[in-house]
């Protein structure tokens, strides 16, 4: 295998490498943040990751985040294990480490399959059990009784386990309270699988820690149930990631716990000042904070306050869990910035339930307004009007006068040609950020970028005192300017250039494209050719319009007449104007 070994220190690296390259594998050594992301995203890729948390410019689990590499944490802080749980990396390591662990953790992170540890005394349990796990989709390691059971928990690394209570050596409670007491397998869940099935069994087995409980015999369906809503939160990638902050243990275990079963990479905090230093140290941010009102040091109504007044952290919903449920507590949470509270007592579900719903909103806001960068404003505002009237596979046209503006960069294609790719995407799109905000400044709606060329469209508005011909030939005028700027910014030689036409006229707008598939929301007919082939026939530099367009502005420009210009595909040869200025601008 190719892994890589990314630390800050010698010493660390040699601990790490050793037993790797012994075992036959290739040790990759990086010291940065920068070096550990190429090797991540290089080829050939690697098979896993040992990487220590702190690394000169970057953090582990932010380059984590970002690539698809299973992971190992090498940390002598403990604190960092849940960090790494949190982050679903693919182990933790803690420093100091024997060699048989280092070459245990890459096992596990490479493993394609979640490892069930099944615990009984009894073979004819195992018979029956393994096949049902192994048809899941689980690799199942067998003990035979509770000693051997935690004997293998350090060479397996088990995903879950399964464990029976009447046992030679030590019974089921003691198995599972040895995994829940243990720092490196408390986060490890436990189904406990009895045929002590009285009240008093199951409270002693959740008292030890289990995460769930089943009373012999199983019915098989219910068994593989179980074991997936407990391994939701490893196989569930993906799911957004919840700080819990709350100061009563019971509290955190218990939404910590429904949250987790649902997939959520959940983080806890003890108290409100402790989930502020939390949320400011998470990288990325959390995506959604969970806080108790009442707490010392700092109350959730203080740590609401905090979050909403940083600037990275304001955009994270906060759900409050509060006794308060007056209308001025709640006049004061909304004041504060809160998106939802829940009054106690509640029930895990309906938690669950509120934090779903908060999440979802929250990605449907943030499809949202990514959406309106590769959409235009005209279309956004069709999809809106198209799903509120419940018709999604009508179709729409209406006639109504544009006016259309054509740019486009005087040979792009073989400037494009001989440059290399980034560059051109890099110059492309710095042009666009200079463009853009004058066409939207004006008024327009940026139809299609069609390779280096832009297409916007200019109607009546009741936002603009000018009528929409006025402001499409101010926006091409203000374009060619500030191009002149953008030249001087980049110091090119030789310059861009970029011809402009402007032609006004009755359109169709509506739905162009299939009724199920793909469409587009645009403008078509004669007045939207016109436009593009005046933008062709433009001088280098320069401003084309129509005469349809020179009517409606000619007290507000400056022009030079162009007669007999022929366009493409019309016979008769037309006056078009070539803009020289702006009236008093």
């Amino acid at each position: 295998m190719h892994v890589v070994v990314a630390t800050a220190t010698t010493a660390l690296e040699r601990a790490l490498a050793r037993p790797l390259e012994a075992a036959g594998h290739e040790v990759i050594r990086v010291r940065t943040g920068a070096e550990l992301a190429a090797k991540l995203a290089g080829h050939p890729r690697p098979s896993a990751a040992f990487v220590a948390r702190r690394l000169q410019g970057g953090d582990a689990l932010a380059l984590a985040l970002a690539g698809d590499v299973p992971l190992v944490l090498v940390s002598a802080d403990e604190e960092d294990r849940d960090a790494a749980h949190a982050a679903r990396l693919a182990g933790f390591l803690r420093v100091p480490f024997a060699p048989s662990e280092v070459l245990a953790s890459l096992g596990v992170s490479t493993r394609t399959k979640r490892v069930v540890l099944l615990a009984d005394d009894s073979d004819l349990v195992h018979r029956h059990t393994t096949p049902i796990l192994e048809e899941a989709g689980y690799e199942v390691v067998h003990a035979y009784d509770g000693d051997q059971a935690l004997a293998l928990l350090p060479e397996v690394r088990p995903d879950l386990v399964i464990t029976d209570v009447e046992m030679p050596g030590k019974d089921g409670y003691e198995v599972c309270a040895a995994i829940k007491r243990h720092e490196g397998t408390q986060h490890l869940p436990v189904i406990i699988c009895s045929s002590l099935g009285e009240a008093t069994d199951l409270e002693r087995g959740f008292d030890v820690g289990a995460d769930d409980y089943l009373v012999k015999p199983v019915v098989p369906e219910e068994l593989v149930s179980r074991a997936r809503a407990l391994l939701a939160g490893i196989e569930l990638a993906g799911r957004e990631r919840v700080l819990v902050v709350d100061d009563s243990p019971a509290i955190r275990h218990l939404v910590g716990d429904a949250l987790s079963r649902q997939g959520f990479a959940v983080t806890t905090a003890f108290d409100g000042l402790d989930g502020w230093e939390r949320a400011l140290s998470s990288v990325p941010p959390f995506d959604l904070v969970v806080t108790d009102y009442d707490m010392p040091r700092m109350t959730g109504f203080e740590l609401v306050h905090a979050l909403k007044n940083d600037d990275r952290l304001r955009s994270t919903p906060v759900l409050m869990l509060t006794a308060r449920d007056t209308k001025r507590d709640q006049a004061q949470m909304r004041a504060a910035g809160l998106n939802a509270y829940l009054v106690k007592p509640f029930g895990a579900d309906k938690c669950v339930a509120l934090v779903e719903r908060m999440l979802a909103e929250r990605r449907l806001r943030a499809y949202k307004e990514a959406s309106r960068l590769y959409i235009s404003d005209g279309a956004v505002r069709a999809a809106e009007a198209q799903a509120e009237s419940n018709q999604l596979f009508a179709y729409r046209a209406h006639e109504l006068e544009l006016s259309v503006l054509f740019s486009d960069i005087v040979g792009f294609t073989s400037m494009s040609s001989v440059l290399p790719a980034p560059q051109v995407v890099e110059l492309l799109n710095g042009f666009f950020d200079a463009m853009c905000p004058i066409i939207k400044t004006r008024g327009g709606d940026i139809d299609k970028f069609i390779g280096d060329a832009i297409m916007a469209l200019f109607e009546e508005s009741a936002q603009f005192d000018e009528p929409h011909p006025l402001r499409c030939v101010r926006a091409a005028w203000e374009m060619q300017r500030a191009l002149d700027v953008f030249n001087a910014s980049l110091g090119r030689e030789p310059p861009l250039q970029i011809r402009i036409g402007v032609n006004t006229g009755p359109a169709v707008r509506g739905d162009i494209g299939s009724r199920y598939v793909r469409r587009d929301y645009t403008a078509i007919g004669d007045t939207v050719n016109r436009a593009q082939r005046y933008e062709a026939n433009a001088p280098r530099g320069g401003v084309l319009i129509s005469a349809e367009t020179y009517a409606r502005v000619k007290a507000s420009v400056t022009c030079e007449t162009v007669t007999g210009l022929k366009l493409k595909g019309i016979e008769t040869p037309i006056t078009a104007y070539v803009v020289t200025g702006i009236v008093g601008g």
